[in-house]
């Protein structure tokens, strides 16, 4: 834990143990009087800055967003120092988390119950997962529906009527394509392709002219972990069918298999016909992003953030965006991938559940939520905040994207560890070429079995929410 210590208090310890050094071999006497008149002192009423020292609130908060939104640590710096002006009785000690800290860090403190008092975690099940298992205290026992009826996308962390996480930020994941390099293909550089048809059709023309046609990066499994967002989803009539065929009720595991097998088909015929860089495997998500603002590749799946970025160096005028081209039949196939991506919440052990809530809310504020758009180019999670401010086309249609319509991110509804062991290096067997769609849904039941034994507490919890 990183609290910070009242420097005050500190150095009048130091004094009052150099005084009693000096003098107490010098003479009893001197001694006592010194500590009658520290006696008297500590009889006196609180007031002054030792008052203030005794009565301050001290939120330690471990955050992450940097990732998703570039600038949003200095945002948050911003934000803390305004509020702790606003509020001298309060310091917020901010600790910065990354990727691979983000969980486990929080997995040992939960352990503990010793850490932040408020944390960033990624949403919905790494949200709601420690949250059943009595880590996390549910905000919205803190503060009015009047209050968070203005954010959005709460479902992803609702359970049993009650708010678990604040949203601060919303992410599209959006199909982004050169218009240049598709007019290059002989294909109209306005017209995006919506269905699956469609999409191979222009992937085909792209590649006959030389044109890679979607530049992606999947070392770090990413790009696999995406694709299983987008399209196993689009294979569902509803999210049961998936968080029982984790839970493995009934034949619902079966089926779910049998779906990923199909969409894992899918994947690998892109990847045997060309139509995604050949190196996808050696690079990055990150990595495999700077092929399409270098001209490399004709389409991504990418975020709002990176979409503004390529404008400023390939033109705004090159770029379209619009939803991933449907693929699948089910009744979640027209539904799109936004989501708030992390949250905020409170601990179930800080002593300062109240002011953990008002600093929270008080970040969505319209001002704030102004600032972090303009600042960093991201889109608040709050209804209040007004869409007329955005006067930049391209974020109009990303925003628009954003706010219209039924958003689903499948893979905040997994549990954390069949994310990491089976979406992620499944995905990477079809990428690599070193597997089988059969291969990658083995993998998956291999994994489904391990957790269920393994973590049988966390399982519990699952079946718990799934069924809520």
């Amino acid at each position: 834990m990183n609290r910070k210590v009242l420097s005050g208090d500190a150095s009048a310890s130091t004094s009052l143990r150099s005084l009693f050094k000096r003098h107490i071999t010098k003479n009893v006497l001197a001694m006592v009087c010194v500590f009658s008149m520290l006696l008297s002192v500590m009889a006196l009423p609180v007031s002054g800055t030792a008052g203030a020292a005794s009565k301050k609130t001290n939120i330690t908060y471990w955050f992450w967003g940097e990732s998703d939104i570039p600038g949003m640590t200095k945002w948050m710096q911003q934000r803390i120092a305004t509020y702790e002006k606003a509020n001298p009785d309060v310091t917020v000690t901010l600790v910065p988390q990354s990727n691979s800290t983000i969980i486990p860090s929080f997995t040992l403190a939960a352990q503990s119950k010793t850490g932040p008092d408020i944390d960033t975690q990624w949403a919905t099940l790494p949200t709601l997962q420690p949250a059943l298992g009595g880590a996390v205290t549910p905000i919205s026992d803190y503060l009015p529906k009047s209050d968070t009826s203005h954010w959005l996308n709460t479902n992803e962390n609702t359970y049993k009527g009650k708010i678990y996480a604040m949203p601060l930020y919303l992410i599209g994941v959006p199909l982004v394509w050169n218009k240049k390099l598709f007019k290059e293909a002989g294909l109209n550089p306005n017209t995006a392709p919506t269905t699956w048809t469609e999409f191979l059709a222009d992937c085909k023309a792209l590649k006959a002219h030389g044109i890679t046609p979607i530049g992606m990066g999947n070392k770090d499994g990413y790009f696999g972990a995406w694709m299983f967002a987008i399209y196993e989803k689009q294979e569902l009539n509803t999210l049961s069918q998936l968080t029982e065929g984790v839970a493995g009720k009934g034949n619902a595991e079966t089926k779910m298999l049998a779906s990923l097998k199909t969409m894992y088909t899918m994947f690998q015929g892109l990847i045997k016909d060309g139509y995604v860089n050949s190196n996808v495997e050696s690079l990055s998500l990150n990595q495999g992003w700077q092929l399409f603002p270098q001209g490399k590749a004709a389409m991504s799946l990418t975020t709002d953030g990176n979409v503004l970025s390529w404008a400023k160096s390939i033109g705004e005028s090159n770029i379209g965006v619009t939803k991933p081209p449907i693929w699948g039949k089910g009744a979640l196939a027209s539904t799109y991938d936004v989501t708030q991506s992390s949250d905020e919440f409170i601990t179930s052990w800080s002593k300062n559940k109240q002011a953990d809530a008002n600093f929270l809310e008080w970040l969505h504020e319209p001002v704030n939520m102004v600032a972090l758009n303009k600042e960093t180019g991201a889109f608040p999670a709050d209804n209040q905040f007004p869409a007329k401010d955005i006067t930049d086309p391209l974020a109009r249609s990303l925003d628009k994207l954003d706010t219209s319509g039924s958003s689903i991110w499948l893979e905040n509804y997994i549990p954390p560890q069949i994310d990491a062991d089976a979406d992620i290096p499944a995905g990477q067997l079809i990428t690599s070429g070193s597997g089988t769609p059969a291969q990658a849904v083995a993998l998956w039941s291999q994994q489904f079995q391990l957790w269920r034994t393994q973590q049988p507490t966390q399982f519990a919890q699952f079946k718990t929410w799934a069924a809520g």
